[in-house]
Order: C-alpha cells, then sequence, then structure tokens
C-alpha cells in the first residue's frame, strides 16, 4: 500500500512540474505566450448627416457704388418670420411702408423713383420667388403718435406681413421729448408683435446742419436704443448718409431744400432697407432650421 502512494504522489508531482510556474496568471481567457491578439473592428463610419440648404434664397446683395458705406447700414438679427411664411405659401407679401414725407416721395423726381417704389423692385429681384404688394403709406409732417393711431386701421384693412417704417424725423423737428418719443415707439412695436407682424424701422436722415443738435441727435439715439430693446431690425439711414457725405462730398443725396432726400438718396434708403429685410428672412430660416 505505501509503495502504491508513493508511486501515485510521484505521478502528480511530474505533472505539476510542468504546470504553469510560480506568479503566472491562471486567467483562462489570457492569451498564450506568444500569441497575436485579434484586431478590433474599426467603428462603422456614422452616415453624413444631408447638408442643410435654407428654403429661402436670396441672390446679390452688395449695395451699388453710390450707395456704399462703411458703417453698418442696418442693425439687428431679428427673424422676419411672418414675411419667410409668405415666401414658403407662395403668396405676395403685404408690405405698408408707414412714415411721413420720405414715404411719400417728396423731392424725388418721380413716383417711381420713391423709396417705396425701388424697395418693392429691389426685394423682388433679390429673394428667389418673393413677390411684393407695396401700400405706401406716408403722411407728410406726421410724429409718431399720430402714426400709431393711424396704424391700427391701416393694419386691420390690408393684414401686413411687414411694416416699414420710417420714423423720428418729424418728431425731432417738432422737438418732442426723446423720452416720451420712445414710450410710444415701444407700445406701438408692442402691438404690432402681439398681431404677429414684422417690423423694420428707418431712422430720420442726416442733414449736415442738424447733426449738432441735441434734440435732433437724441431721437436718433432713442430709436436705436428701443429697437435693441424690442428686437427689431433697424435700418441706420442716419448714420449710413452721414457717411456717404463724409465720402462724396460734392454728391449730395439731399434735394434742393437740403433736408429731403432726392433719387440718390431715395435708391439708397431702398437698398439699405433691402438688405435688412433680406438678413430677417434668412434669420428666419436659420432659427427654423429649414432642410431642404
Amino acid at each position: 500500500m505505501a509503495s502504491r502512494i508513493s508511486i501515485f504522489s510521484a505521478v502528480v508531482a511530474g505533472l505539476l512540474a510542468v504546470g504553469p510556474q510560480a506568479g503566472a496568471t491562471d486567467d483562462l481567457n489570457a492569451p498564450s505566450a506568444g500569441a497575436v491578439p485579434l484586431a478590433t473592428p474599426a467603428p462603422l463610419a456614422a452616415p453624413k448627416a444631408p447638408a442643410r440648404r435654407p428654403f429661402v434664397r436670396a441672390g446679390n446683395t452688395t449695395y451699388s457704388t453710390e450707395c456704399k458705406v462703411k458703417s453698418p447700414a442696418y442693425e439687428g438679427r431679428a427673424a422676419l418670420r411672418s414675411v419667410r411664411r409668405a415666401v414658403l405659401e407662395k403668396r405676395p407679401v403685404r408690405v405698408i411702408a408707414l412714415g411721413s414725407s420720405s414715404t411719400v416721395g417728396i423731392g424725388a423726381s418721380s413716383p417711381l423713383a420713391s423709396y417705396p417704389v425701388r424697395l418693392e423692385n429691389d426685394l423682388e429681384g433679390v429673394i428667389e420667388g418673393l413677390q411684393v404688394e407695396m401700400f405706401p403709406r406716408g403722411q407728410s409732417g406726421e410724429v409718431a403718435e399720430g402714426a400709431a393711431e393711424r396704424l391700427k386701421a391701416e393694419v386691420a384693412e390690408i393684414k401686413p406681413d411687414l411694416i416699414v417704417w420710417q420714423v423720428g424725423t418729424n418728431d425731432a423737428v417738432a422737438r418732442i421729448d426723446a423720452d416720451d418719443f420712445g414710450d410710444q415707439l415701444r407700445d406701438t412695436l408692442s402691438w404690432l408683435a402681439s398681431h404677429k407682424i414684422d417690423v423694420v424701422l428707418i431712422d430720420p436722415q442726416y442733414v449736415e446742419r442738424l447733426s449738432k443738435d441735441e434734440r435732433y441727435t437724441s431721437i436718433v439715439n432713442e430709436i436705436a436704443t428701443v429697437a435693441s430693446e424690442m428686437r427689431v431690425l433697424l435700418v441706420n439711414r442716419y448714420d449710413a448718409m452721414a457717411d456717404l457725405a463724409r465720402q462724396h462730398p460734392g454728391s449730395s443725396y439731399l434735394s434742393n431744400d437740403r433736408f429731403h432726400l432726392n433719387d440718390l438718396g431715395y435708391r439708397c434708403m431702398a437698398e439699405y432697407a433691402t438688405r435688412a429685410i433680406v438678413a430677417g428672412v434668412l434669420q428666419a430660416d436659420i432659427e427654423n432650421g429649414a432642410m431642404h
């Protein structure tokens, strides 16, 4: 018996001698010495997202040589959602051009040279598929308070998508307090926003003899303040035309009375307003996340 146990012990000892060395891992999944691990498969490439294209497409928006300015011709990144909606629905955009003598076209050589007519033509030439129904509603000498009362009746009748409001010149000339003017402007813009009507403001024209008049410039500054607060696009007509006056001192954009615009002034005014409106429509497209 003792002999059999001794033989068995010797066999077991021999098996242990050829087993794993001291300190070696006993993980059954570990690769054996000299084994080459399998390559990790490369992750599948994610499918490319389709290229994003806006629904609304605009053509050339550069200014004409005579109207080029170094200062920004408009401010703000407000989205003109109602105008964009009209374009997508393939219906004419209904635009009210509200204002005073600049909207009437005082100083222009003919009604065709007035800024509402030029604005209509420029917009249709820049935004693909856009049709405009322009409603010029200028009234010489009108201040913001009078325009606000008249506007409600115009909105009820026309049901516009966009108001382009040339505002502030007569308020400045009439020496209306800038704070009172600002309050009136805020109230009207709030009313228009509640009716989901897009708005672009146009501030007063630059007139050299009034450039140091604090009452005049305070209205210009108040419009900029209110436009920023209310997130409304603003055409910087005052700054742009001051820039034009510096660049081309011998070529005036004012008519013979040295106050109202002439044909060149109205053309530039329309170009600046067009670019502001195009920017607002494209901003609405971006915010909507349009895919095409």
